[in-house]
């Protein structure tokens, strides 16, 4: 969980970085008027698996670049192209943008087990308690377009010229198998595009390892 003033801190570091991007036809003030206006820096990065909390989304976003800059300081005397701060910060800060006003507060009841409990099941002694949880809006209340990754893709363009690589590390950054689709090759497409493999291998230190329940 994560204090207000881990909130804010989060804000302030994730525009102070948006802020430093320098790409040609990039319309960073409309970008930061938008996330200010959605829930962005108070969103959850899921609903029950990692930084499913207030401030999750910003937090997961900001430890996807840390990841990120610390891989690519590792590794980028064996890459052959170099990459600019601008898209190392565009591509890990707005991976997951289109979870903005993606998610929602709701009441749900949850079994709490004590010997306290009032009921009983195969479990033991419990009682229903009323927690507030976070749960996906209905699809007339969200940015609907198609998977996250090519919402975020979609809503990133809107206010920055993505070029090839970038387009196409946000859209694979989960790295999906081919799901049956015998005209894609993950691994002929993290071979041709290095930034997209650099980004998979953040999130996932992120969200696995420094975001672990």
């Amino acid at each position: 969980m994560l204090t207000p003033e881990q909130i804010q801190a989060n804000k302030e570091r994730f525009l102070s970085l948006i802020n430093q991007i320098n790409i040609p036809g990039a319309d960073i003030q409309g970008l930061i008027q938008f996330l200010e206006s959605s829930d962005f820096f108070i969103a959850p990065a899921s609903t029950k698996y990692h930084s499913n909390f207030d401030g999750g989304l910003c937090q997961h976003s900001l430890n996807v670049y840390d990841s990120l800059i610390d891989l690519y300081e590792q590794n980028k005397n064996l890459l052959q192209t170099q990459y600019e701060p601008s898209t190392l910060i565009a591509v890990a800060l707005l991976h997951d943008i289109s979870k903005a006003n993606f998610y929602e507060k709701s009441i749900g009841n949850k079994k709490i087990y004590s010997d306290q409990g009032s009921k009983h099941d195969n479990m033991g002694k419990f009682d229903w308690v009323a927690v507030e949880s976070w749960v996906v809006r209905e699809p007339e209340n969200r940015f609907l377009a198609g998977t996250h990754e090519e919402n975020s893709m979609l809503l990133v363009s809107r206010y920055i010229p993505l070029n090839q690589e970038e387009i196409v590390s946000i859209l694979n950054h989960h790295c999906h198998t081919n799901d049956g689709n015998q005209f894609y090759d993950q691994s002929a497409v993290m071979n041709t595009f290095p930034l997209l493999t650099l980004l998979h291998t953040a999130d996932v230190i992120a969200t696995f390892i420094k975001e672990r329940n």
